[in-house]
């Protein structure tokens, strides 16, 4: 009952049992005890004196319009019009009571909307199992409780959330829980019918199921009212059970059966939380088929590029790594690492290579500038040339011969020294004619290799391979990603841009390239040093390729800021991700 009423002189009702009577005569007073209750009261309030401007309730709070020869009558949610003639001590106590229930209810209602919604977005098990059961707890009194979800083949019962308020559930909360009807979540679920049990001592002997006892004498408890509903989706199949035990109208009180009322609101919302687990099943289901699928994608990328096998993975776990350094530094105060961007980042360097798969197999596989079996027509056409000269003194045959004796060191992905380029600009030009044919020593394509300065790829190989991170963007922008993680193609296919504008492909500049994009050009480039031995180059120590790395930033095309974080963290960020890797800990 409302433990504060308001009650205007001229009715002469000073006491009333357990309530707080506040008298007023004038509207100054009345203005002031309004004021001053902190608590939701009922205003009695004469009519002629009611305005709508004069708002004194707030939706906790109700007032009574004083009328006479009326009818009673609703005015709005919380203002009522009652006939002044019949009222009394007793007529009060009726309408607190009736203020009181009504409110009891309205939360209620309002509760169970909140409920409702909360189920919806809530997407941690364990968050969404807690919540269930806390909230069937409050709205039928219950002391304790327990969720029970059934196993995906409904053959075994888990005992997977546990609540009391006289001590640590945890205390007694196991993982499986016998699937049989003599257990009463057993019959529950197994039959879909709904036990209510007054007093889980006096389960007569003859009934199919039994209380089990040792957990009450192992905790010290004392059970008595049982009340347990299976929880079923709209489609009727039985995913669990909720159970709760000893109703109480008051903490410290004794413990009451559960009521019909009780019992039909468990019903209801149970139904809810079913219909609520069984979407965060499917939930986790479709994200860890997403996440499975995404981790073949990415050993189906190394299948094509072995020699860059783990690299992925590694990009993954250094950038979220890094992340989580930059929204844990004051310099980066702009910057808030949520849930969403983080998953879009690990899913994104995941995927960043994705676009290999469109790179035709033979540039990805170059060990060496020619393809072995150019290099061998290569060689017999310098045998060939030799062997047909008229003039085996000819000087420039003897240089051909030295660059075919060479010609093996010259294929290694290795800078020439001055010596080779002098040798191969030295007979690059030269041409024969052998029985009327002009051959010429070193064809177009082959004077492109033996141009190449770093790495395997001349030129049109290079932008052949380059466009794997266009094709990365569009075959992941082809994906009807979840919203949450609606930039990872964009994102994945940032891995090459440049903050000047000269990366490739949509040549991005510092105005278009965010905080993860930047990290992750900078992550990437120090795994593709420091990873192990590649066909076109030897493992570098994590000193030298920072030296790069920093000559980068010098020249305005990585971010200084976030690799300054990089070097001060690296050791740290490095264990972390040594340990994701080895621990498989990643969030797919």
């Amino acid at each position: 009952m409302y433990k504060n009423v308001i009650i205007p002189d001229s009715l002469k009702v000073n006491i009333i049992p357990g309530t707080k009577v506040h008298i007023y005569k004038t509207a100054a007073e009345l203005r002031k005890i309004t004021k001053d209750i902190k608590e939701p009261f009922v205003l009695f309030l004469f009519s002629e004196s009611f305005s709508e401007k004069f708002k004194l309730a707030s939706e906790n709070d109700f007032i009574f319009l004083i009328d006479y020869g009326c009818e009673f009558e609703k005015v709005s949610n919380n203002v009522f019009r009652i006939n002044g003639e019949r009222i009394n001590t007793f007529v009060i106590t009726l309408i607190l009571n009736f203020a009181s229930t009504n409110m009891k209810l309205h939360h209620r209602i309002v509760e169970n909307l909140e409920i409702g919604i909360n189920l919806t977005v809530e997407k941690d098990p364990g968050n969404l199992y807690s919540m269930i059961l806390s909230f069937l707890r409050k709205a039928t009194g219950a002391e304790a409780g327990t969720l029970y979800l059934m196993s995906e083949d409904r053959e075994k019962i888990f005992f997977v959330c546990s609540q009391n308020s006289l001590f640590d559930s945890k205390l007694i909360e196991k993982k499986e829980v016998p699937f049989n009807r003599e257990s009463l979540v057993g019959f529950v679920c197994h039959t879909g019918e709904t036990l209510n049990i007054p007093d889980a001592y006096k389960i007569p002997e003859s009934s199919p199921y039994h209380f089990n006892k040792v957990i009450d004498k192992k905790m010290n408890y004392r059970t008595v009212s049982i009340i347990t509903v299976p929880m079923t989706t709209n489609s009727g199949e039985i995913i669990g059970a909720v159970q709760l035990l000893n109703k109480k109208n008051d903490p410290g009180s004794k413990a009451e059966p559960f009521s019909k009322f009780d019992e039909l609101v468990l019903k209801s919302l149970s139904t809810l939380a079913a219909v609520s687990v069984e979407n965060n099943r499917l939930l986790i289901e479709t994200e860890t088929l997403l996440n499975n699928m995404i981790i073949s994608s990415v050993k189906a990328i190394e299948q094509r590029d072995p020699a860059t096998k783990g690299h992925s993975l590694r990009v993954s776990a250094l950038l979220v790594s890094l992340l989580k350094k930059i929204d844990e530094s004051d310099d980066f105060k702009d910057f808030k690492l949520d849930k969403a961007t983080l998953k879009s980042a690990e899913t994104a360097a995941l995927l960043h290579d994705f676009g290999k798969v469109g790179v035709r197999e033979k540039i990805l596989m170059k060990e060496e500038r020619f393809y072995p079996d150019q290099l061998e027509a290569l060689r017999w056409r310098l045998k060939y040339i030799a062997a047909s000269a008229q003039d085996s003194e000819d000087e420039n045959i003897k240089k051909i011969n030295d660059f075919t004796l060479m010609i093996d060191d010259l294929n290694r992905p290795a800078p020439h020294s001055d010596e080779q380029k002098a040798l191969i600009n030295s007979i690059k030009d030269l041409k024969y004619n052998i029985d009327g044919m002009e051959i010429p020593v070193l064809n177009e394509l082959e004077q492109s290799y033996l141009a190449i300065r770093a790495g395997t790829l001349n030129d049109e190989e290079r932008k052949d391979m380059e466009r794997h991170v266009l094709y990365s963007y569009e075959l992941l922008d082809s994906i009807d990603w979840p919203f949450d993680l609606r930039n990872v193609p964009s994102i994945a296919a940032s891995h090459h841009e440049k903050l000047d504008g000269s990366g490739y492909p949509h040549h991005k500049d510092a105005s278009s390239l965010g905080i993860v994009e930047r990290a992750m050009g900078i992550v990437d480039i120090y795994d593709a040093l420091t990873a192990k031995d590649r066909p076109y180059k030897k493992a570098m120590p994590p000193e030298i390729a920072l030296k790069i790395i920093s000559s980068e930033v010098e020249r305005g095309k990585l971010d200084a800021d976030i690799f300054k974080l990089f070097v001060e963290k690296r050791e740290a960020i490095e264990k972390e991700v040594n340990k994701k890797i080895q621990e498989k800990k990643f969030s797919r």
